[in-house]
């Protein structure tokens, strides 16, 4: 197993799609053949980040991957991260509208 090349953790689903879009419109210099290359500026500015996005709000993870020359490939997974908040008994404070999410991208 490879380590992630980055790891973020990130306060809400949107900012992540952020990130990922960012990251796939950048990802031509890791030696992406054209095709995908524009699978990856497809997914980043055509619209196939929503369904990423409704994933992420929905609880379920979600990941995108681009095969690399010679074989190798690069891969995004993002997955929403739960936890327990502790507070005291007598409070009574809404839980936070959306957990946040945490977006890894390692070369396999």
């Amino acid at each position: 197993m490879v380590a992630p090349v980055d790891l973020r953790l990130l306060a809400n689903p949107r900012d992540v799609i952020r990130v990922l879009r960012v990251q796939l419109r950048s990802s031509h210099v890791l030696g992406l053949t054209s095709y995908e290359a524009g699978r990856a500026l497809y997914w980043a500015d055509q619209g196939g980040w929503v369904q990423a996005l409704g994933a992420l709000h929905r609880g379920e993870s979600c990941g995108f991957t681009l095969m690399l020359r010679k074989g190798r490939h690069m891969e995004w997974h993002v997955r929403p991260l739960t936890y327990l908040t502790l507070s005291p008994p007598c409070s009574h404070s809404p839980a936070p509208a959306s957990a946040p999410a945490a977006v890894s991208a390692r070369p396999r």
